[in-house]
């Protein structure tokens, strides 16, 4: 992709075609490319660009300064944890993650890129994702955080922490339960928490709209928890029962039991 096509989303196309220029007129840059949505086929209007480039002298190549020479910023700022990585954005709010690598030895060999320009042939092909979707799988480890987290959340109740308790519940919906969904569906681990409502499907997001809402108070987060618990543990039985996979029953019936004695809840 040397060039911006018409299947960039008109949004970003300004910005993305400065950046491709950018870098094919930078003798420093070797190679550049895209990861994330762009990488994945999922790019749309709002999504970031995630730039990663290689160059030579990374110790005396300032990125920011590099990424200002072609677009207003009023944010630059270093991403915690990640040398040479920075979160940007424009006057327009265009999002650009700008990430500089010293060395193709260095890149991960199952990330999605997507290539701009290779110089020296150092990344090859594009390694483009455009669907993730295989067949159902059972997420045992996730099924035992849940129910781990079902009884940390009697603690919470009992002590009175109403606010630990809606964000374990919140964590048990908007995490566990939708990850679960995706499993149904046959979709992985790495979907990630954004554009998750198009991979779900009529029933699951019916199932989603039809929880209670949460409330800072007692009587509704119990209400919530129950609700969740419920909808979670049918289908991950079916989901277990489809995939012929183990299920955790002592934790299970130590949990239960748990709601039961605490709680007043039989599930």
């Amino acid at each position: 992709m040397t060039q911006v096509d018409d299947a960039v989303p008109v949004r970003l196309r300004p910005t993305l075609a400065r950046l491709v220029a950018a870098c094919s007129d930078d003798d420093r840059v070797r190679s550049a490319w895209l990861e994330g949505s762009f990488a994945s086929g999922l790019e749309d209007e709002w999504s970031d660009i995630d730039l990663h480039l290689l160059v030579d002298e990374p110790n005396a190549f300032n990125a920011v300064e590099w990424l200002e020479s072609i677009t207003p910023l009023v944010l630059a700022d270093s991403i915690p944890g990640l040398f040479g990585a920075f979160i940007c954005l424009t006057p327009e709010w265009v999002h650009i993650d700008l990430v500089v690598h010293s060395r193709a030895a260095e890149l991960a060999q199952d990330t999605p890129r997507r290539v701009l320009i290779d110089k020296d042939s150092l990344i090859g092909r594009d390694t483009a994702r455009t669907s993730d979707v295989g067949s159902p799988y059972f997420p045992g480890r996730q099924v035992q955080i849940f129910l781990y987290s079902m009884g940390t959340a009697v603690a919470s109740l009992h002590r009175g922490d109403l606010i630990a308790v809606s964000q374990t519940t919140a964590m048990m919906r908007d995490h566990l339960l939708v990850q679960l969904m995706l499993a149904e569906n046959g979709i992985g681990n790495e979907a990630g928490p954004k554009r998750l409502t198009g991979r779900l499907n009529s029933e699951q997001m019916a199932c989603l709209r039809g929880l209670p809402s949460l409330g800072v108070n007692e009587p509704s987060q119990r209400e919530a928890l129950e609700a969740i618990a419920s909808a979670y543990l049918g289908r991950a039985h079916r989901l277990a029962g489809s995939c012929h996979a183990d299920w955790p029953a002592e934790l299970e019936r130590a949990t239960k039991r748990l709601w039961a004695d605490e709680l007043g809840i039989g599930l």
